[in-house]
């Protein structure tokens, strides 16, 4: 009985060839892509520049806000933009980045890894960049 039970299998599959196109060539020849462009929207595109592209390294910012919804303090994170879309941009943590008012506590920030959707397009070539825009905002958190 376990025999039979194979072949009837293969039998069956023999019979009915299921996916199985008998005129690929049609199909590949009438085949049609139509490419999208990541990009996002312009307006995103006026406030970061020209520079950021999939694959880039930049700067993004880990800011701690309270429970109103209003930023108290951050620092700039090395990552990786991983994709661009029309309403975010996936990042990809490159460091450890720890924000918490309490030393050795690890609750709050970002882990190396740690991926995230930015849709505020606050985003930064330079380390420098990012500090001073943190400073400017008075966020900024020194070690």
């Amino acid at each position: 009985m376990r025999k039979l039970i194979p072949i009837i299998t293969f039998a069956v599959l023999l019979i009915f060839p299921g996916c199985h196109s008998k005129n690929k060539s049609a199909e590949i020849a009438g085949y049609e892509y139509t490419e999208t462009l990541n990009e996002f929207n312009t307006a995103w595109q006026s406030k970061i520049g020209n520079w950021l592209e999939e694959g880039v390294e930049c700067y993004g910012l880990v800011v701690a806000i309270n429970a109103k919804k209003v930023p108290q303090r951050g620092k700039p994170v090395k990552a990786k933009v991983l994709r661009i879309s029309e309403n975010h941009i996936k990042m990809k943590a490159l460091e450890d980045v720890n924000i918490a008012p309490i030393e050795n506590c690890s609750n709050l920030g970002i882990s190396k890894g740690e991926t995230w959707n930015e849709d505020e397009a606050e985003l930064f070539q330079t380390k420098e960049e990012a500090i001073a825009y943190l400073k400017k905002k008075g966020l900024f958190m020194k070690n």
